[in-house]
């Protein structure tokens, strides 16, 4: 008698670990990595030079050269 009820907890153990581990697994599929910095969300900025408009920095960073140049017509990229 001790024998199978060893053998039979033995059986629901690994049952057990079988199914955690598959469910595990599934929900390790849904996960989507994501990357710091992998988006660029301008909103910051764009609220920053819609209220000064003259900030260069800010244009820089919106990648509008044309604005920079009107602000600072001296500024270079180069050091």
């Amino acid at each position: 008698m001790q024998k199978e009820l060893n053998y039979l907890l033995k059986i629901n153990l690994i049952i057990i670990v079988l199914l955690l581990s598959f469910f595990n697994l599934t929900l390790l599929n849904k996960h989507e990595t994501k990357v710091l910095g992998e988006t660029i969300d301008n909103s910051y900025w764009e609220e920053l030079v819609a209220k000064n408009p003259t900030y260069r920095d800010g244009w820089i960073e919106l990648g509008r050269m044309d604005m920079v140049r009107q602000i600072d017509p001296n500024f270079s990229l180069e050091p």
